[in-house]
């Protein structure tokens, strides 16, 4: 709420035409605003028989094509736009790159995984949540298996600047993650 009480401010005194000049201007760096309501992400996946995927996703996020084949149901912040645009972050998408398939398979064979930031076991549709370094940038996902394992070794991923560390932007972003999570839900279609 304290960055829309800044941007406010900034459009109380202006004229109309300012007001439209300011409203292209891009937010600070880092700066992050979330909508006030959520869209469903939705994907059907073919493996052992047709699973429809789903989860919540804060609407600041739009979905985007990934042309990697190990990154699936991919949404980038793009509060102002239709869809998003691969390579902008932060995102949220299901992985299973090197990095997540690797964290995964280490929590299957020995119960924990290391070298990560943080780390929560869990259980259920989730094996853990943790946060790692993943290139110039930093991670936090639910590692887990998908459509009742057919597809090991995922993750619900949320990958962002680490610029955004220990910032009360991160724990927005956190936010999205942790209801993208909390409404995760898979259907199988016989």
């Amino acid at each position: 709420m304290e960055v829309f009480d800044r941007i406010a401010k900034k459009f109380k005194n202006l004229s109309p035409a300012e007001k439209q000049a300011r409203k292209a201007e891009p937010l600070p760096e880092g700066e992050i605003v979330l909508a006030s309501s959520s869209h469903i992400a939705e994907e059907v996946f073919y493996g052992d028989g047709e699973y429809r995927t789903t989860f919540r996703v804060n609407d600041a996020f739009k979905p985007a094509k990934s042309h990697a084949g190990e990154v699936d149901m991919l949404h980038t912040y793009a509060p102002d736009t239709e869809y998003g645009e691969e390579g902008t972050y932060p995102c949220l998408a299901v992985l299973s790159d090197d990095v997540v398939y690797t964290a995964v398979e280490e929590f299957k064979e020995t119960g924990i995984v290391k070298g990560v930031l943080e780390y929560t076991p869990l259980s259920g549709t989730f094996y853990f949540k943790a946060r790692i370094r993943y290139y110039e940038h930093l991670m936090y996902f639910y590692g887990m298996d998908c459509c009742e394992g057919y597809f090991e070794n995922q993750g619900l991923c949320l990958i962002y600047p680490k610029t955004l560390v220990g910032t009360e932007t991160e724990r927005r972003l956190m936010a999205v993650l942790d209801e993208a999570a909390e409404s995760y839900r898979e259907e199988r279609k016989a």
